[in-house]
């Protein structure tokens, strides 16, 4: 029963958007309907110029509520027939993408997208909004952009932004454009469809992270030496048997008081070629979690946030950060590694085949990050 619900709803909601009266039309035809028909029907003193000059004033009213409809219809039919004239010349262009400034706070799920389309014509004091089919079955409010400072009076380009709810972290598909011409008055809603192909992404929001302390590992040509040495395994991460040949003073004597185990610290490597810190991050998961919109949108959200700061908080204590994705992601062309290290985290999805042991390589790992979603 709901899927068929579903169904029948999907069919009339995009029928409903190409409806061109509005509700106010309908307030005002019916409310212009009652008002003359009671006007009309109201006791007249006959033979009496007050009976004359009422029925003269009722059709200057009259007409001037057709001239007022007139007026409207016109006024966005003439920027219809315009925009349809330049769809069918395939002149239109439209454009989205992902405003920078935007998710600027941790948990904000408010996302501003910038949105150019031209050649458009405005109505005479009228409005142009727009309305968006994502991801095949999602519609967008009807929402008018907020405009930038034109430098023209007259401009064919309609540029803005809008301050979109999206609820997930995750790159999305636009497929079609509504846009709808209403007048001043906004008795008339003419839409035209256009079908389009974009997609911008929401990238995961920036927070505050702890140091992390890492071992940076070879780099990727071993012939290429770096000019400050770092320091590679050794003093408070690694611990070995005691050997014969073992200083003594690397003896750590609170582990053998109290497991009675002669252990010595491994020193300190510096290493001339050790300059890149490779962060693995699964997103492998063996529980079903299908259809399960906590883990499959509020607790991926988290995870993405984590894993951004975490990169970043790498990033800002000097290493050159290689992030190893478990999933491939759409072939984009970024300017910098940053940006695409922050699309390939934003794309990814909890995914179920590659396990760790063929994602992670242990001799390269300088970071790895595992889920509590992960199966033990």
């Amino acid at each position: 029963m709901a899927k068929a619900i579903a169904h029948i709803r999907s069919i009339i909601q995009p029928a409903v958007f190409f409806v061109p009266f509005t509700l106010y039309f309908i307030l005002f035809a019916a409310g212009t309907a009652i008002g003359y028909e009671w006007l009309t029907h109201k006791e007249k003193m006959p033979d009496t110029s007050f009976s004359e000059i009422f029925s003269l004033l009722l059709k200057v009213a009259t007409w001037f509520a057709a001239a007022l409809l007139v007026l409207a219809f016109l006024s966005v039919s003439i920027p219809l027939l315009y925009f349809v004239w330049k769809k069918r010349k395939n002149a239109v262009r439209f454009t989205v993408s992902t405003a920078t400034a935007s998710r600027a706070k941790q948990g904000n799920q408010q996302q501003r997208i910038t949105i150019g389309i031209s050649p458009l014509l405005k109505p005479f004091l009228g409005f142009v909004k727009l309305r968006l089919k994502y991801d095949r079955n999602y519609y967008t409010d009807k929402f008018s952009l907020t405009g930038r400072n034109r430098k023209k009076f007259f401009s064919l380009d309609y540029e803005g932004e809008y301050t979109w709810l999206l609820p997930e972290i995750k790159e999305y598909h636009i497929e079609k454009l509504l846009v709808y011409f209403e007048d001043f008055f906004q008795f008339f809603s003419f839409t035209i469809g256009m079908p389009v192909r974009n997609r911008f992404y929401t990238p995961p929001v920036s927070v505050n992270a702890n140091d992390l302390i890492v071992s940076p590992r070879k780099t990727e040509e071993t012939a290429t030496r770096i000019e400050e040495l770092k320091k590679v395994e050794g003093e408070f991460l690694n611990y070995k048997n005691f050997d014969d040949n073992d200083d003594v003073r690397r003896i750590v004597w609170k582990i053998y008081a109290k497991n009675k185990e002669l252990v010595v610290r491994i020193p300190e490597i510096l290493d001339p070629y050790a300059s890149h810190a490779y962060m693995y991050a699964s997103f492998f998961t063996g529980l079903e979690i299908t259809g399960n919109k906590t883990a499959e949108i509020f607790f991926l959200n988290y995870y993405k946030t984590l894993l951004w700061a975490i990169y970043e908080k790498l990033i800002q204590q000097g290493f050159e950060v290689r992030y190893i994705a478990d999933q491939e992601s759409s072939s984009v062309q970024f300017t910098t590694d940053k940006q695409a290290v922050q699309y390939s985290i934003t794309t990814s999805r909890w995914q179920t085949g590659n396990d760790l042991k063929a994602y992670i390589q242990p001799k390269k790992a300088s970071v790895v990050i595992v889920h509590s979603l992960t199966d033990p």
